[in-house]
């Protein structure tokens, strides 16, 4: 038997994935973007702040738009063919790469927002 093939249950029953790759298996629990803390994909310290998250991708939106910049000013000067395409595909891979981290920081942002909800209703007395 292949150890892909080994099925993993967490103490309540639940089927699981012990791979550190499989991130989305914590959604439920962590919400988009969450993972047990500390922990990301083997890493230590995730960015997992919506705030972070946001702050990264306008960065990288910075560099992705001056990359396409670059290459069109290439485009303008005659330069070289080679450059052009390496300076395209860097800019739009970047700004492809903004948008899911754009997405992924509004849901991060929702849930975070509906579990604090969900703790203060579960908090306050009933009367």
């Amino acid at each position: 038997m292949f150890s892909q093939d080994k099925q993993f249950r967490r103490p309540d029953g639940t089927l699981y994935d012990p791979s550190s790759f499989n991130v989305r298996q914590y959604e439920e629990q962590y919400g988009p973007g969450g993972v047990p803390e500390g922990y990301s994909m083997g890493a230590i310290t995730p960015v997992q702040s919506p705030g972070l998250i946001t702050a990264l991708a306008i960065f990288l939106t910075l560099i992705s738009v001056g990359m396409l910049a670059l290459s069109f000013l290439v485009i303008a000067s005659g330069g070289e063919l080679k450059v052009i395409l390496l300076g395209c595909a860097v800019g739009t891979g970047g700004l492809v790469m903004c948008v899911y981290a754009f997405r992924l920081a509004a849901k991060r942002r929702r849930w975070l927002r509906e579990q604090r909800a969900k703790a203060a209703h579960t908090q306050s007395p009933r009367g």
